[in-house]
């Protein structure tokens, strides 16, 4: 386990865990020897600078408009519209270096500079959109750091139908969308695992899942991904183990064992009965672990 990733582990456990310490550390990726206690006194300068440049004693809309004026018109953090899928625009340190990035990123960065400065924003994961909510006694705003915008709460549907140039309903209230620290992170990381895998880049797709078993341990396909993703590097006792998670997790340990042959319907001589049955997605899983297992035995 690299430094970054225990360090990661350790602060996800704490009661006080800062979203963006542990993006920070998900840095490691890119950086081995990223300095944490450097970036967060980034954060800190920051803040100061946005704090200097904010008129006081705003409230509502205008203090979100604000916010998205000083941070995003005067600093200069922006969208990378023009290299969306650059692996640099998940990291927040080279998101504070660049000054460019994702929505989750850039949103990550004005929840953490907007907190130093007293300021509570709330993460807001639409789906394929990432925004922040701002509310007080006066109302509640959406901000969009990536497209520069601040929208009544009210208005969430009809701008993000003009974002994505189709209907858009949304199912439930605006706050219901509020992300977890968790949730925040799985999201950030699975963009950057889409990334690496959309680029074969499997050794990488392969550390990012490191991460995202450690943020969501109880989630089955994180384990069964990063099995498969130990096979293309033929670490295959560690395939084993993650598979055979994958099947504890499902409550299905018993087709950890099994022989994916004889477990497809139809087959003379099928033994399984009901709910015992594998599904197509485990027969699948199945198959790549007898050949796990035949590659481990023809080794030893």
């Amino acid at each position: 386990m690299s430094t970054h990733l225990r360090h990661f582990a350790r602060e996800l456990a704490s009661e006080t865990a800062q979203p963006e310490r542990l993006a920070l550390h998900i840095g490691g990726l890119a950086d081995p020897d990223l300095d944490i206690t450097h970036c967060l006194a980034g954060l800190d300068a920051l803040a100061d600078e946005a704090e200097d440049r904010l008129l006081p004693g705003l409230k509502g809309g205008d203090l979100a408009h604000a916010l998205l004026h000083v941070l995003g018109e005067q600093m200069g953090f922006q969208g990378n519209l023009g290299n969306y899928y650059d692996p640099g625009n998940s990291f927040l340190h080279l998101v504070m270096e660049n000054r460019r990035g994702l929505p989750i990123t850039l949103s990550l960065l004005y929840m953490a500079v907007a907190r130093r400065m007293g300021i509570h924003l709330d993460g807001i994961g639409f789906p394929a959109h990432f925004m922040l909510r701002y509310a007080d006694e006066t109302g509640s705003w959406l901000i969009d750091p990536f497209h520069r915008s601040v929208v009544q709460e009210d208005d969430a549907s009809s701008y993000l139908t003009g974002v994505f140039r189709q209907p858009v309903r949304l199912h439930s209230a605006v706050a219901e969308y509020a992300v977890s620290t968790r949730m925040l992170l799985l999201r950030l990381l699975n963009n950057l695992r889409n990334v690496y895998l959309s680029n074969n880049i499997f050794h990488s797709a392969l550390a990012v899942l490191d991460y995202m078993v450690l943020v969501e341990p109880n989630e089955p396909d994180l384990w069964r991904d990063r099995g498969l993703l130990h096979i293309q590097s033929g670490a295959m006792l560690a395939a084993e183990s993650d598979l055979r998670r994958y099947f504890t997790r499902r409550n299905r340990l018993h087709l950890f064992w099994a022989d994916p042959q004889v477990a497809i319907p139809g087959l003379p001589g099928l033994f399984w009965d009901g709910n015992y049955a594998p599904t197509r997605e485990e027969r699948e899983v199945m198959t790549a672990l007898k050949h796990v297992r035949a590659t481990i035995g023809r080794i030893n």
